[in-house]
């Protein structure tokens, strides 16, 4: 199994990072198939061969995913596309 870790620092507040952590997640349902909902505070997603959890928090998100033996040939692709996003949401 491959991990992909990414974190970011923001000034949204709470709202503002839930917002943009459900952006993230459905561009990651649109793009990847994945279903996601939140736990608490907390954001699960999964799909089959993939599943993490984005973690907002007061000045930082946080995105932890781990991907199976048949996406692994896809994690740079995975990792950029996310990055990408991220950082253009919260410019």
């Amino acid at each position: 199994m491959t991990a992909i870790y990414i974190q970011r620092n923001h000034t949204l507040g709470h709202q503002g990072i839930r917002d943009l952590s459900e952006q993230v997640a459905q561009t990651l349902a649109n793009d990847y198939q994945v279903t996601w909902q939140w736990q608490g505070e907390q954001l699960t997603f999964r799909r089959s061969g993939a599943k993490g959890v984005l973690v907002p928090e007061p000045h930082q998100v946080t995105i932890e995913m781990k991907l199976g033996l048949m996406l692994i040939p896809f994690a740079p692709v995975i990792r950029q596309g996310i990055e990408s996003q991220l950082d253009t949401l919260l410019i």
